[in-house]
């Protein structure tokens, strides 16, 4: 028999469990719950005459296995040549990615692209800054050096930007190979629901934690922020709030025809450093508490979800089993043993929507989803949460031990075509 206490504590967790699960289902879903959101999100069907210029930002660490084909590709974008530039950033200790980079731009005549090396140390919010202090045009935006970029993603941006009042444009990612590891299916359907749908309502909410590329600012106004925080592991979620309190106008773009490609970190090891960056980015963010000078509650308790949650989802995982044990087998009330099988309840909701989200990837990105893919996505769910959990233990070890070193997420092409050529 549970005492009182017990029976309080076991039901205020059962309740936190159970309302992070519908905030969790509701962002998830909220593009789909009213199908003018995602006609809003799409390109443009027609494009205004090229007005804005560009710098394109690809800061590049050890990338000479993609970076000669990304120059190659984004040279060839449908815009007029002298309204956009390309700058490469890389230190001197990475000759391949040097190397690899200014082949690719003799041998593929391209005009409108530079390598600038600048000294350690490196980091990608530092090479950004570099990049644009360097950049000649109104418009800057990033991309990584195994993206693969729609050729159009400039005149969307260009008419987007003459269409509406926003001071920023987050474009839309996506993850392709859902099929290589046995995570990957997971991992590819996480961005396609953030950047298709949990996007949307932070723009509309006015907090937005930016992702790492496909984001177009006006330069004066990240120089007006004081530019990316060379010191914070997840530079573009902090950007994207010191933005905020600014109170710049965000605007997001998700079309499946037009979204960023990329690939899921090759190995396990890969995949938890890489997530243990962007946790341990977020304990950062809060503890410097820049949120703090958000004006109203709705919009600190977004931002604090948001940052909080995979450090919230580590201790989840840790004490739902127990969770689940007290409600089955000792003896609570019948309203807390209920609250108890909530989360469970949620969690299978949640796992219907993911295989929903797979078919529609599927067939939004003409990749055929066969019946095995669904079938080895449920079999890795448990283990793809429990990855999530060590990365998130491994952030708040490191973070509470100093440890603030960028791990690289290595780029192997995986996402593209194999008979697609280097340069």
């Amino acid at each position: 028999m549970l005492s009182d206490v017990q029976t309080w504590l076991l039901a205020g967790f059962a309740l936190a469990l159970t309302l992070h699960g519908f905030v969790n289902l509701y962002l998830t879903l909220y593009a789909w719950a009213d199908p003018a959101r995602i006609d809003h999100a799409r390109a443009p069907k027609t494009y205004r005459p090229p007005l804005f210029g560009f710098s394109i930002l690809l800061p590049s660490r050890h990338e000479h296995q993609v970076i000669g084909e990304t120059l190659k590709a984004l040279a060839a974008i449908n815009y007029p040549v002298h309204k956009f530039e390309l700058i490469v950033l890389c230190t001197p200790d990475d000759q391949d990615t040097i190397t690899a980079a200014r082949d690719s731009i003799a041998q593929n005549h391209i005009t409108n692209a530079r390598v600038i090396v600048f000294d350690p140390p490196s980091g990608k919010a530092r090479a950004m800054n570099i990049g644009l202090a360097a950049a000649r045009h109104e418009l800057v935006t990033i991309f990584d050096a195994e993206d693969d970029v729609s050729p159009d993603i400039l005149n969307i941006a260009n008419t987007l930007y003459h269409n509406q009042a926003i001071d920023i444009l987050q474009g839309g990612v996506q993850l392709m190979n859902f099929d290589s590891r046995w995570f990957s299916a997971a991992n590819v359907l996480e961005y396609f629901f953030w950047f298709k749908s949990r996007m949307h309502y932070y723009a509309r909410a006015g907090i937005v934690p930016l992702g790492g590329n496909t984001v177009f600012f006006r330069k004066a106004d990240v120089l007006g922020v004081g530019g990316w925080d060379e010191s914070c592991l997840t530079e573009d979620a902090d950007i994207g709030i010191r933005l905020s309190l600014a109170g710049k106008r965000f605007g997001v773009m998700y079309d499946a025809s037009h979204v960023t490609r990329e690939e899921t970190p090759a190995t396990v090891s890969a995949f938890i450093k890489q997530r243990t960056r962007w946790n341990q980015g977020f304990l950062q963010i809060t503890s410097k508490g820049d949120w703090r000078r958000l004006s109203y509650g709705k919009q600190i308790g977004l931002v604090l979800y948001i940052l909080q949650s995979p450090s919230f989802m580590a201790w989840v995982l840790a004490l739902a089993p127990l969770t689940l044990l007290l409600g089955l087998y000792l003896q609570a009330n019948i309203f807390v043993s209920l609250l108890s099988f909530m989360p469970l309840l949620l969690s299978i909701l949640s796992i219907l929507v993911s295989l929903v989200g797979l078919y529609e990837f599927g067939q939004e990105q003409q990749r055929p989803v066969r019946w095995y893919h669904y079938v080895r996505f449920l079999l890795a769910y448990l283990p793809y949460q429990l990855l999530l959990s060590a990365a998130a233990w491994r952030a708040l070890w490191r973070h509470h031990r100093g440890h603030h070193g960028w791990e690289k997420t290595a780029h192997l092409g995986a996402h593209r075509p194999p008979n697609r050529s280097v340069l």
